[in-house]
């Protein structure tokens, strides 16, 4: 009895703390999801349907001067800022399929990248740390998804992962010489796991292998460490971060409801989640220890 008294105190007080270090900065009856930092820590980009479809917002990092930065009878979707702080990456589906589009924060100006010819739309789009190329996963109509890179130009597609399964969510690694991204080639088509690989296709390395789901792999900006969500059996998801190596899992979050989509401050000192709170999704941010 003792023992399973000290346990439920140490739980709890492990959820309080946790709850004193978020901070929810979107209020809505809608949908924010999708949020990362600018590269300076000033500015927060993020998806939300609070105007009937998926559009993108801005807003300062402490919640305020919030912007519309779309408005369209379409769905404009999961937002990636550029290096340079100037342009946004994003996914549009306004000629009836989705394609990639980059958008100039100060002027509004939208761009759509002219892609080659390729079998799949382009989702989950990022841009290597110098700008100069794009990660993304071409989606199928059977559900399953290449990986594949091209010049910011639209130009020299490369197909760096193919398996017969989906592979979802490529991530550049702060010196640009790997991927993170996650997949079920190895797990019969049922749980979701985290890979790193080398731009030449070598050296994949599978970093987690926890029962169920574990996804939406984040660098920090200093490249040591990993933030990404883990989904057991019959469970919310929460946030966990591991070392680049895949190394020192820890749980982070504790909530009864989901916690998904975490991205790092420039600083790493702080997550961005999309966090179920209120019945819907809010951009939540998170300070670590």
């Amino acid at each position: 009895m003792k023992i399973l008294l000290l346990y439920l105190a140490i739980f709890m007080g492990t959820i309080s703390s946790t709850a004193q270090k978020e901070k929810i900065l979107t209020h809505h009856k809608a949908d924010d999801r999708y949020a990362s930092y600018s590269p300076d820590g000033k500015q927060i980009i993020f998806e939300s349907n609070r105007d009937g479809n998926w559009e993108l917002y801005l807003m300062a990092s402490d919640g305020g001067d919030l912007q519309r930065l779309t408005s369209n009878t379409h769905d404009d979707r999961r937002p990636f800022w550029h290096p340079d702080g100037k342009k946004i990456l994003f996914e549009s589906n306004k000629n009836g399929r989705f394609q990639l589009f980059e958008l100039e924060t100060k002027t509004g100006k939208i761009t759509k990248l002219q892609l080659p010819e390729m079998e799949g739309e382009p989702i989950f789009a990022s841009y290597s740390p110098d700008g100069k190329y794009i990660a993304f996963s071409s989606g199928k109509s059977d559900g399953t998804s290449d990986i594949r890179i091209v010049s910011n130009k639209g130009q020299n597609l490369e197909a760096l992962i193919i398996y017969p399964h989906r592979n979802l969510y490529p991530r550049w690694s702060p010196d640009a010489k790997s991927l993170l991204f996650f997949s079920r080639h190895e797990t019969d088509n049922k749980d979701d796991e985290i890979y790193r690989i080398n731009l030449d296709g070598s050296g994949k390395k599978r970093l987690t292998n926890w029962p169920k789901h574990n996804f939406c792999p984040s660098w920090s900006a200093d490249g040591k460490k990993i933030a990404y969500v883990t989904s057991m059996e019959n469970s919310r998801p929460e946030i966990y971060i591991m070392n680049s190596d895949g190394s020192n899992q820890q749980r982070i979050t504790y909530n009864n409801d989901g916690d998904t989509l975490p991205n790092w401050s420039p600083d790493g000192k702080k997550l961005l989640i999309t966090a179920f709170r209120n019945g819907n999704y809010e951009i939540c941010e998170l300070k670590l220890d």
